[in-house]
């Protein structure tokens, strides 16, 4: 499923990380694209993320999002997103539960699809 407007882009990876499904997770991202960690480190490009989002969806988050803000510029679009998860099998910092923002960087692509190029979240 390809978004067709950034406020699609949320819901559909969103259904893909509930759904434990890192390789769908990595089609919402583009090429270039890249994930800030915490300490401010990079995870750049399809592959590095995937390694990330099976790390990560190991644990099995069940995950709810909403853009607060979207403002789109032409081809690219900056989102404020809302975030709250619960871990279904395990516990980071003996915590099972999280909530947070992201800022994501959002490019549409000639095929009209939109996707990540960053995704700078708190945790």
């Amino acid at each position: 499923m390809m978004a067709r407007t950034p406020e699609e882009l949320l819901p559909l990876i969103t259904a893909a990380i509930n759904a434990g499904d890192p390789s769908g997770v990595v089609e919402y991202f583009d090429e270039q694209g890249c994930f800030v960690l915490p300490d401010g480190a990079l995870v750049r490009g399809r592959a590095e993320l995937l390694a990330l989002y099976e790390q990560r969806l190991a644990l099995r988050p069940e995950i709810s999002a909403r853009a607060a803000k979207i403002v789109q510029v032409g081809d690219v679009a900056l989102v404020t997103n809302v975030w709250s998860t619960r871990l279904r099998n395990g516990r980071i910092d003996g915590n099972s539960s999280f909530e947070g923002v992201a800022t994501l960087v959002l490019r549409r692509h000639d095929d009209g699809a939109w996707r990540i190029l960053v995704d700078d979240s708190d945790r």
